[in-house]
């Protein structure tokens, strides 16, 4: 199942092998850290799941897209907009001043409205940076029109799975300190890379990528993480810890010339090792 939005660093496309990993530990309840557009646990077809991310703008989407009373004043706002560059960039004066508090339903609708419609048009799904991004050639629509309602007509589908799915809004140190012991438990950690981080609205500095990688030696659970290669990683998940394994992926969110291939690039799948074999 493809998320309903777009997100820069998605794992879609590398879903599937992250899924069988995460089921090769035998625990039942996955936790994603760092949440994102939720495109591995769509794919995961775990019964238990928790939801975490530290942006208010994504984890207040999919509690109006779950909540049965706010969905429909939800779709009812975004099936009479239509898609413009005007209103993207309006859109984008929002988030220039950052989350707010949610007071109110209407608010809350509002500002998850806002930020659907941000990522369905943004670049790469790069909803603070991106430009308005239009692609003319598709068979029978423009490729952002008919995605977008694709995504309208199936919300409810995306709503009830949300629905069925704890939604938490924590730190990532916090997030593993609260599920890392669990007995059920195994954690998915795609964390911002150092090198793209800069998309994000909240970033890890290297002192929370050295405490990170501390908690989750120090939990019980078994982790599986992924990364871009790099001698922090490498520093920081010793490969006597982690096992490593490398899977090219493409960046979708490079810039390109007309005509040409998308970015090619390894990406590290990494398994906490046993400590106890």
């Amino acid at each position: 199942m493809y998320s309903f939005i777009r997100y820069i660093g998605s794992k879609h496309r590398l879903s599937k092998a992250i899924a069988e990993r995460l089921h090769a530990t035998g625990r039942d309840c996955l936790v994603e850290v760092f949440g994102g557009s939720a495109a591995v646990m769509l794919n995961a077809h775990f019964a238990k799941r928790v939801y975490n991310d530290i942006d208010g703008d994504l984890v207040n989407l999919f509690r109006v897209v779950a909540d049965e009373r706010l969905r429909p004043l939800f779709l009812r706002r975004l099936r009479w907009t239509p898609l413009s560059r005007r209103i993207f960039d309006e859109q984008g004066a929002i988030y220039a001043a950052g989350t707010h508090s949610f007071a109110a339903i209407g608010d809350s609708v509002e500002r998850a409205a806002a930020t659907f419609y941000r990522q369905a048009l943004a670049f790469g799904g790069k909803m603070r940076s991106g430009g308005f991004q239009v692609s003319p050639n598709g068979r029978s629509s423009i490729k952002e029109v008919g995605k977008h309602l694709d995504n309208l007509r199936h919300l409810v589908r995306f709503g009830e799975f949300f629905r069925q799915t704890i939604i938490e809004n924590l730190d990532c140190l916090k997030i593993v300190s609260i599920y890392g012991d669990m007995r059920d438990t195994v954690l998915f950690v795609d964390p911002p890379y150092p090198e793209i981080q800069r998309y994000y609205s909240h970033v890890l500095s290297d002192s929370e990528h050295v405490f990170l990688a501390h908690r989750l030696r120090e939990i019980s659970a078994p982790v599986i993480c992924t990364f871009y290669d790099c001698s922090m990683v490498r520093d920081l998940y010793p490969e006597r810890e982690w096992i490593y394994e490398i899977f090219d992926s493409t960046k979708n969110a490079a810039v390109r010339k007309l005509g040409s291939q998308k970015t090619k690039v390894a990406e590290l799948i990494l398994t906490k090792r046993n400590r106890n074999p």
